[in-house]
């Protein structure tokens, strides 16, 4: 290696002795400058998760050990719900960035049996796995406006009942092929159209505008370890405005935690941020529900990827996600005994999702090895 050699090349081509420790204090120098930014991103998340979200030092010392550790923030309306989660990550910000845009290798796990990603323009076969859980169809022929127990604009309640032939042997067949339309119909809307075209729920007494509630989420702008105005704004206005050096893509998933397995739909912008030389924060990631089939009205998680350097001297990462959903079941009386069930099961779901994360990466990382091991010999 040239800088271990302590020498370099002359203007004839020969290799000449250098001056004694020359290289070796250059490298060291540069090293010293790269632990000194991680250590400046550390002591900066630090300072962010305990002074402005409220962890505390046993929680960080947590993180330190390997937890994800979860803080949950007060709200300003009570469906809504908000919590962060931070995990430290093998893998530096843009390896992880590589992994997440696989997105159905990523997200696949115990949790998520069926996922995929649309492709650019999204089509029907993008959603050719996609099967509507026996729930949704055994609710669905009893489904009427304002009394249904799957989240549906009017429309979509009248296609359902009149497209289907719930009497039939194949009903349940029926209900998938038409659900899979409809997913691709509003897919296909809101990339032309932006929020408008996400609707309104008719499934309770007041319809539900989506957009108005995903607004509102903005509105409420959680504490954030980078301003990222750029990002939310083209959130908001989307298609308009996408971010300098951003990209996107939009992806399907069946979550089931133990309750109603539920589909969602989900828009996802991935930013790198032009501060990261001097804040050490890579990416910002968001992902934006578009629909849900139970549950959440809406939902926008901001993912945030810090520069950072493990204890071993390698490159690796810090993952703060910050959630805030809007939610079924939790206001009026019977919202007083919900709220803290559906706040524990959510808060429970980020630090099961963290953990999920650091498995992938781990599981990535170890596939990696036999190939990084082979390729030794000619590493530059």
């Amino acid at each position: 290696m040239f800088l271990v050699s302590g020498s370099f090349r002359g203007r004839n081509g020969r290799r000449r002795p250098g001056p004694p420790g020359l290289f070796v204090l250059a490298w060291a120098t540069a090293l010293a400058a790269v632990v000194s930014l991680a250590a400046q991103s550390d002591s900066s998340v630090a300072r962010f998760l305990n002074e402005t979200i409220g962890f505390s030092i046993d929680d960080l010392r947590g993180l330190d050990r390997g937890s994800a550790v979860i803080r949950s923030l007060d709200t300003p309306v009570r469906q809504e719900l908000a919590h962060v989660g931070v995990i430290h990550l093998d893998v530096p910000p843009d390896e992880f960035v590589d992994l997440f845009r696989d997105i159905e290798r990523f997200e696949r796990g115990p949790g998520i049996p069926e996922i995929g990603r649309f492709g650019s323009p999204p089509r029907l076969e993008d959603l050719q796995s996609l099967t509507l859980p026996a729930e949704d169809v055994e609710e669905l022929p009893k489904c009427r406006t304002g009394d249904c127990q799957v989240k549906l604009s009017a429309e979509a309640l009248t296609r359902f009942r009149t497209h289907v032939d719930w009497s039939a042997a194949d009903a349940g067949r029926q209900a998938s092929e038409l659900a899979r339309e409809m997913v691709l119909d509003l897919v296909r809307a809101y990339q032309a159209e932006g929020n408008t075209a996400l609707g309104a729920y008719v499934d309770d007494d007041d319809p539900l505008l989506v957009a108005e509630q995903f607004r509102a989420l903005l509105a409420s702008r959680d504490p954030l370890p980078a301003a990222v105005p750029e990002l939310l704004d083209y959130l908001d206005d989307y298609p308009r405005g996408l971010p300098g050096g951003a990209d996107e893509f939009f992806y399907w998933t069946v979550v089931d935690f133990g309750m109603k397995p539920t589909i969602r739909v989900n828009h996802v912008v991935i930013y790198p941020l032009a501060e990261r030389p001097s804040t050490g924060i890579a990416y910002a990631i968001a992902t934006k529900q578009l629909y849900a089939s139970h549950y959440f009205h809406t939902t926008l998680e901001l993912r945030f990827l810090v520069d950072r350097i493990d204890r071993a001297g390698r490159a690796a990462s810090t993952l703060i996600s910050v959630t805030r959903s809007r939610n079924d079941g939790m206001t009026g009386f019977r919202g007083l005994f919900l709220r803290p069930i559906i706040r524990r099961r959510s808060r429970d779901a980020v630090r099961h999702y963290l953990e999920h994360v650091r498995r992938q990466v781990e599981r990535s990382a170890s596939e990696a090895v036999p190939s990084r091991a082979g390729n030794g010999a000619s590493a530059h």
